[in-house]
């Protein structure tokens, strides 16, 4: 169901759009749906993955399994299909980065506020066991602890962004973002356990840290480079399929010379 079917471009009436990146919002849903549901599915097979492993393993067992989980997504052949964004801040950065069209941004971001949703409403209704500490209440904990948290999932956040886009930029280090990435993954869940109750506490802080260092991050990416030395908004770029980002990656150039030799040699079949 999910094989690329659109490696001959479909005609378009009128003007064709640029990319797929420029596609309009009907067009953009109708080609790009699996993409949306890649990132669904695996934000909410990771939401739940990695509360059932900080239930059933001690922390430095389950930060590693969870980073292995998020590296597996990403080189997988789906995950290599939408980019494994899993972040609607990572998503928005790269909007911002003029990597993503408009409309996949949106459909991007609705699709993981959805697998994350569905993935938190099965943890809570008990589907599955999963790491309910800490117990601290907001009162319970000092001003000082909350804003400890808020600014280490700032600086967080803000780092991996900005490994992301060094190490994805790179020719010599592209094909290990996925796994610097879910490194970095597994360091923090190993040791954000000490600012756990602070991050908590944050409420809806906690949603605001994250975005504003990735964005942050972007935005000083941007003005050191101009925006134009991203090649691409995935972590890990497929060798042979379509890409519907606006795409300047090395592989992108092997993916449409492979599929100009098929079509060459289709076209000389009797």
């Amino acid at each position: 169901m999910l094989r690329d079917r659109r490696a001959v471009p479909r005609p378009e009436a009128g003007v064709p759009p640029a990319s797929d990146a420029d596609l309009p919002a009907r067009q953009a849903l109708r080609r790009h749906w699996t993409e949306y549901a890649v990132e669904a599915g695996f934000l909410c097979a990771f939401v739940l993955i990695a509360g059932s492993l900080r239930a059933w393993l001690a922390a430095p067992a389950a930060a590693v399994l969870i980073g292995v989980t998020i590296t597996a997504m990403i080189y997988s052949p789906w995950g290599r299909r939408s980019g494994s964004h899993l972040n609607p801040a990572l998503t928005l950065a790269y909007l911002r980065l003029g990597k993503i069209g408009r409309w996949d941004a949106l459909f991007y971001t609705l699709a993981q506020l959805a697998g994350g949703g569905v993935a938190l409403g099965l943890l809570h209704a008990g589907v599955l066991p999963h790491d309910v500490s800490p117990s601290a209440s907001s009162s319970s904990v000092a001003p000082s602890v909350e804003w400890s948290a808020f600014a280490a999932e700032l600086a967080l956040s803000g780092a991996a962004m900005l490994m992301i886009l060094f190490t994805s930029n790179r020719a010599a280090w592209l094909r290990w973002t996925g796994g610097l990435y879910g490194l970095l993954v597994a360091l923090v869940a190993a040791f954000a356990a000490p600012l756990s109750g602070g991050v908590v506490a944050l409420g809806w802080l906690n949603l605001l840290a994250p975005l504003l260092g990735v964005a942050l991050a972007a935005e000083a990416w941007r003005l050191r480079t101009g925006g134009s030395q991203v090649l691409c908004a995935k972590l890990a770029h497929d060798t042979r399929g379509h890409c519907i980002f606006r795409c300047r990656h090395p592989y992108r150039t092997r993916a449409l010379a492979m599929e100009a030799i098929r079509r060459a040699g289709d076209s000389g079949r009797p």
